[in-house]
């Protein structure tokens, strides 16, 4: 700006994946689990979302927060 101020502007996702199909940040995170099939592998992320539901409700609680804040 012309007196040097920096703005900051807040961005909120209002839907998660592809396809905006949910407003809620774990469904999402679930949504990405698949299991293998006759053509597919098991999904990539089926541990990582393994290890998301193994975290302690605070861990979880400010994993959320982080990806909210991106």
């Amino acid at each position: 700006s012309a007196h040097g101020a920096v703005v900051e502007v807040e961005r909120q996702r209002l839907f998660f994946l592809h396809d905006g199909r949910t407003k809620d940040l774990v469904v999402a995170i679930r949504a990405h689990r698949s299991n293998a099939n006759s053509t597919y592998k098991a999904s990539e992320a089926n541990k990582v979302i393994d290890n998301f539901d193994d975290l302690g409700s605070s861990s979880k609680q400010d994993l959320l927060n982080f990806l909210r804040s991106l």
